[in-house]
């Protein structure tokens, strides 16, 4: 993925994968925009944790957990799908400046690890969960516009009036030569913002906690399996074919994540639904099922003196 600097013949078109050039110093967009998305990911956390009685050091501390399991999820499987590249040249796994990351691996090691860490911390795990929900949808749809700027990430050619062309020379022209394609990283900036809206929506309503959370997965991996099929993916990605359509392999992680949110929701909707002495209703106890008590307590994760712990 080596998309270059210049303009497109579509003047509405360009492609800025270095922003900023000093003698030997670059910002490049990809990873400018990725440090801004998790820069206002961290303070929608926050924020959203506070209110829940988390302490704020728990919460940056979480937040720095969080980023380092993203970093090593997302190179991971990279080089998995990538694994010639670097068989003959294992040190070149560690020079990330390079880039080659896969942003499905790292969401995955930060979801499984995230879930580990918090529980070692004896914080509440699901109320941490949830707040993160909506810090992470925006903070991903903010990532994918440095896609889009430094020119991966895209689609497949398509006749839609919205298909875009980049300039000569980026990667895409070697892989579609003339084609307009499908603006992929647009669609998933789309996704994440939409998938913001929606979860702050739906934290309006009293819900069960990680409802929000696992509601949220289910959905992303709903959005992420449709985009994918819009994407382009060389031939390592793909794992098979059901009916014609091949299925590559975030697609399949897609649908994993899909079951496991769904699983999760009735097992946390049957243990709410037993804490409250009320059946189950659909997976979302309402206000009909009684009011639910509200108790003042300390910010967890807050210093405690030792004989507390």
């Amino acid at each position: 993925m080596s998309p270059c600097d210049g303009a497109s013949t579509d003047p509405e078109i360009r492609l800025h994968p270095t922003l900023l050039k000093l003698g030997s110093f670059q910002i490049h967009s990809y990873g400018l925009l990725l440090a801004i998305a998790f820069l206002v990911a961290i303070q929608i956390f926050v924020v959203r944790g506070k209110r829940r009685g988390i302490s704020e050091d728990a919460l940056h501390t979480i937040s720095l957990v969080l980023l380092i399991l993203a970093i090593v999820g997302g190179r991971g499987l990279f080089v998995l799908t990538h694994w010639s590249e670097y068989a003959a040249d294992p040190l070149g796994i560690l020079r990330l400046w390079e880039g080659g990351l896969m942003l499905y691996g790292g969401y995955v090691l930060a979801i499984v690890g995230g879930i580990v860490y918090v529980r070692r911390a004896k914080l509440p795990l699901w109320k941490v969960a949830d707040a993160a929900a909506p810090a992470m949808a925006l903070g991903i749809g903010i990532g994918r516009i440095g896609c889009f700027l430094n020119g991966c990430c895209f689609g497949i050619p398509t006749h839609a009036p919205w298909g875009v062309q980049f300039p000569p020379g980026s990667y895409s022209t070697f892989v579609f030569p003339g084609s307009h394609i499908h603006p992929s990283q647009l669609y998933m900036v789309l996704s994440g913002v939409l998938l913001f809206v929606v979860l702050l929506r739906l934290d309006r309503k009293p819900r069960f906690d990680g409802y929000l959370f696992w509601m949220g997965v289910a959905l992303d991996s709903v959005l992420r399996f449709g985009i994918d099929f819009t994407r382009y993916y060389d031939s390592t990605s793909f794992l098979g074919k059901i009916g014609g359509l091949s299925f590559n392999i975030n697609q399949i992680l897609s649908a994993v994540l899909f079951l496991t949110s769904i699983a999760m929701l009735k097992i946390l909707s049957r243990r709410r639904a037993a804490a409250v002495g009320a059946p189950p209703q659909g997976g979302t106890p309402d206000a009909r099922t009684g009011p639910r008590a509200e108790v003042e307590t300390p910010p967890t994760g807050a210093p405690e003196p030792r004989s507390a712990r």
